[in-house]
């Protein structure tokens, strides 16, 4: 489990140090092709998918982050209790 566990902070800490690197090299709407059919664009969104609840007060924030508290913890007993599995890391 210390593996996935490994693995999932460092996917985290690469999530975190591309935002820093975007949001210190572009400014915002700007847009950088990659490829004819991908490019990066730095856009906000303050809601959560397709600006869901965007429009609210803020209290959204602290519910989604309780939200991803509690299915990790979740998942971590998931994980903990069953341990012999080997497809379980992976779902």
């Amino acid at each position: 489990m210390a593996a996935w566990l490994a693995l999932s902070a460092a996917v985290a800490v690469l999530d975190q140090a591309t935002k820093v690197w975007v949001m210190d090299s572009l400014a915002f709407g700007e847009h950088v092709e990659i490829t004819n059919f991908f490019d990066l664009v730095l856009v906000f969104n303050p809601g959560a998918a397709f600006s869901f609840l965007a429009d609210h007060s803020g209290w959204q924030r602290w519910f989604f982050v309780a939200l991803a508290v509690v299915i990790s913890g979740w998942l971590l007993v998931l994980l903990r209790r069953h341990q012999s599995e080997r497809l379980l890391p992976l779902a």
